[in-house]
């Protein structure tokens, strides 16, 4: 058997130069690619005061749609109530306007009996007046 002595390799100087550390662009590619997503990676996560943050907003949030539906009710009750406030009003004022109509049509009434006993009276007096007067003839 015969042994064949290989020489050991010895890198070629011009591609020491150019690439000194002996990288190849696929070793280069690999690393530029690690560092992105792990660059990637730290600024999507969270910290602790983004997520107090998020936290403040959310309960800011919730506590205005709380409100908003609180206003939403109340309006909605408002408005049932001044109906049926409207309701009676108007109820109220058709019986006061029949009670005026009444009082109106009694006091029409009363007047008309005053002018007509006025014009009995008037008219009676009058007779009297002709009646003594045909006697004094």
């Amino acid at each position: 058997m015969r042994t064949t002595h290989v020489a050991p390799r010895v890198p070629n100087i011009n591609a020491v130069i150019e690439n000194p550390k002996n990288q190849t662009p696929m070793k280069t590619l690999t690393v530029f690619t690690s560092l992105t997503l792990v660059l990637l990676g730290l600024a999507a996560c969270d910290s602790k005061t983004e997520s107090t943050r998020k936290d403040a907003l959310d309960s800011k949030a919730e506590a205005l749609e709380n409100q908003a539906k609180t206003v939403r009710k109340d309006s909605k009750t408002d408005a049932a109530d001044l109906t049926k406030q409207a309701g009676l009003d108007a109820e109220a004022a058709k019986d006061a306007a029949k009670a005026r109509a009444e009082a109106e049509k009694k006091g029409a009434e009363q007047t008309a009996e005053r002018i007509r006993k006025s014009g009995e009276q008037d008219a009676k007096a009058l007779e009297e007046k002709a009646k003594n007067a045909r006697e004094q003839k």
